[in-house]
């Protein structure tokens, strides 16, 4: 009778309680050990910005983006349009745009924070730092998966989140909650998708991104090259701080305004086109 009880009583539980939840530290324990340790990688890839209009077609630009694991991290798109670099170093960004120093982050770039912690102290931090509450676990479904999620009650949707595969460990969504925003709880959700083993590690190989329920950004990979040989000046931030400042001792003072200024103009317009 106890043996039947038991088996009633889990039967008729919701969903979500249907499983043992583990803690928040010991799943990403074992997400570090499901994304495995990659050293160095440059990627090929396709960044398209999806417009408004949902009748319109996307921009594509190709990017390339190369991770060494886990402090710094590079992406350069190159078109007739626009030249953008982004380049981190630990706990410190700098981002150029057609040759000059763009203000402000782009939380876009935040993708890359997850794919370079491969191990439980780092995802930890970076997590903590994007506003995850690492101590609070859960269990749900995303889609057709059920996840585990870590920084909120499931279905709970108004607080910076991570889910996690419950077979695989892998990532397969991050929620970023912005309560400071203008507009109440502005969400930007990024999905990893198409996990690929490459060694003894894995990547993904589509990820996209939607800003309050709208897709407006999304990354496909093309090629991966696993320990390329990478020039140190390429992930130098004082290397490219110095281009910077050569091209601007190359300016007269009245073209240099003008340049800043116009160079202002093309931040905000690219800035449009995720928002």
């Amino acid at each position: 009778m106890a043996a039947l009880s038991v088996w009633f009583l889990t039967i008729a539980a919701p969903n979500p309680a249907w499983a043992y939840v583990l803690e928040g530290p010991h799943i990403l324990e074992l997400t570090a050990k499901a994304m495995g340790p990659i050293a160095a990688l440059k990627v090929e890839q396709k960044l398209l910005i999806y417009p408004q209009d949902p009748k319109k077609v996307p921009t594509v630009y190709d990017e390339t983006a190369i991770y060494v694991m886990p402090e710094r991290f590079r992406s350069d798109i190159s078109s007739e349009r626009i030249q953008r670099t982004h380049l981190v170093f630990a706990d410190s960004a700098i981002t150029l745009i057609d040759g000059r120093t763009a203000l402000g982050p782009d939380p876009f770039d935040l993708y890359q924070r997850l794919l370079r912690s491969r191990s439980r102290t780092r995802l930890m931090q970076v997590l903590n730092r994007l506003g995850v509450e690492t101590a609070i676990s859960s269990l749900g479904r995303l889609d057709d998966t059920v996840v585990f999620v870590i920084g909120a009650h499931y279905p709970d949707e108004t607080a910076s989140q991570l889910a996690v595969d419950k077979e695989t460990f892998l990532p397969l969504r991050l929620v970023l909650v912005d309560r400071h925003a203008e507009a109440p709880n502005r969400r930007l959700e990024i999905y990893y998708r198409e996990w690929h083993k490459i060694q003894s590690g894995w990547f993904p190989l589509q990820v996209t991104f939607y800003q309050d329920d709208r897709l407006v950004r999304e990354i496909r990979v093309a090629d991966l090259h696993l320990n390329p040989s990478i020039p140190a000046e390429m992930m130098d931030p004082e290397a490219l701080k110095a281009s910077v400042a050569a091209h601007a001792a190359d300016t007269p003072q009245t073209q240099n305004q003008q340049a800043v200024e116009t160079v202002q103009k093309a931040v905000q317009d690219f800035q449009k086109k995720f928002e």
